[in-house]
């Protein structure tokens, strides 16, 4: 595989993922966790497989292959990182969504 489509696997698997991981957060937001686990679960397959696409990087430079590096690869390189960093975000913000459900229950049930 070059580093063209490497690159570009990283991209399209990180950038899919990260969309998916927001459409969850909009999915807590409306109250749909259904939707919402099942998209989480989506982007992290997505996630996933972009991880194990730079796994071969990895594995290539292990192995004493050089992998060309240019501004396309540094780019899916920053895409995969900010889907990561995204993802913990937003899983910390949806647990924060159902703690604010439950308080707001709580209000109006007056408990």
């Amino acid at each position: 595989m070059t580093a063209e489509e490497i690159s570009f696997q990283l991209i399209s698997f990180a950038g899919e993922s990260l969309s998916l991981m927001l459409e969850a957060f909009e999915s807590s937001n409306e109250g749909d966790q259904e939707k919402q686990a099942r998209l989480i679960e989506e982007s992290e397959h997505l996630m996933n497989k972009a991880h194990n696409v730079q796994t071969t990087l990895l594995t290539n430079e292990a192995q004493g292959k050089k992998n060309e590096i240019d501004v396309l690869l540094i780019h899916a390189q920053d895409t995969l990182m900010n889907t990561i960093l995204a993802s913990t975000l937003i899983k910390k913000m949806i647990t924060m969504n159902e703690r604010i459900v439950k308080l707001e229950e709580k209000v109006i049930d007056g408990k």
